[in-house]
């Protein structure tokens, strides 16, 4: 299952300023005390349009010291699951038969899957069908290896899932619901419109195009508190600590794209510590 977790532009001569809509995905920061990092907005998918990578990314990540990711590469396995507890006891005889469909085409043991917490089913069947387990995430941290890179994490995978773990159980079955309640027609629209955005590397449109989508899931008022602990308090966190080990260590900087865009996202946050930065081509 680690390939559910294991969440880029021409290289400007000038320092970009302060801007309302950040275009880029792949990034080159100059920090205050004269280090050079790297920030990497991704997208925790497969597909080949986003995996082949210009010698661009492996040789800034051999120029750094630190691979950091979201989620640190430990074992999550003790996060995915209920304590004792089972979905055959929480949904229908109708609602079972489309777990046990989605299981199949998602590769995935049904037996495992009823005893997963049901918000982290819904994000993984919502999902397309990943075709291999090299997402660019998981591509990243194996170029680390190959680079004899260490890798580490902003987060652990227990602070990860704590903010969706702290949902009722009633309302991660109302976020399950809503995504059985899908056709995988309107699941692939949703996916085809959240990659035309990340290619497009318009940061605001991702951001607002992925919020889009994961709020359909929850009742709005539920969505937009959610929201605030996802993004901008994360993302507050994710900066404190990217400065604190950047003071030291050379970084490549991996985190979702969602992240970078915004007043409270990781590019104008770093900016206003000073930290100055150029946009980079990463892809073919």
């Amino acid at each position: 299952m680690k390939r559910f977790f294991i969440l880029v532009i021409l290289l400007l001569n000038t320092i970009s300023v302060v801007s309302a809509n950040d275009r880029g995905l792949f990034w080159k920061l100059k920090a205050p005390n004269g280090l050079t990092h790297y920030l990497f907005g991704t997208i925790h998918t497969d597909d080949n349009k986003i995996i082949n990578f210009l010698p661009i990314v492996k040789q800034s990540l051999n120029r750094s010291d630190l691979l950091l990711v979201e989620i640190a590469p430990d074992d999550h396995a003790k996060n995915l699951f209920m304590n004792n507890h089972s979905l055959t006891s929480d949904l229908n005889e109708v609602e079972l038969n489309q777990i046990k469909k989605l299981s199949e085409f998602h590769v995935m043991y049904f037996e495992n899957v009823i005893r997963m917490k049901p918000w982290l089913l819904a994000i993984i069947f919502d999902s397309p069908k990943p075709n291999t387990e090299f997402n660019q995430d998981f591509l990243l941290m194996a170029m680390a290896a190959d680079l004899d890179k260490d890798v580490s994490g902003i987060e652990t995978s227990q602070e990860h899932f704590a903010i969706m773990d702290s949902l009722s159980m009633d309302d991660q079955l109302v976020m399950l619901r809503s995504v059985l309640k899908k056709t995988e027609k309107e699941r692939l629209s949703d996916y085809n419109l959240l990659m035309k955005k990340y290619l497009s590397a318009d940061l605001d449109q991702i951001r607002k195009t992925d919020e889009q989508v994961t709020g359909k899931l929850l009742p709005q008022d539920l969505w937009a508190k959610m929201k605030i602990q996802l993004m901008d308090e994360r993302n507050k966190k994710m900066v404190t600590k990217i400065k604190e080990i950047s003071k030291d260590k050379q970084l490549f900087i991996a985190v979702g794209a969602s992240h970078l865009a915004g007043q409270d996202g990781l590019l104008n946050q770093l900016r206003q510590s000073g930290f100055e930065m150029s946009a980079m081509k990463a892809f073919k």
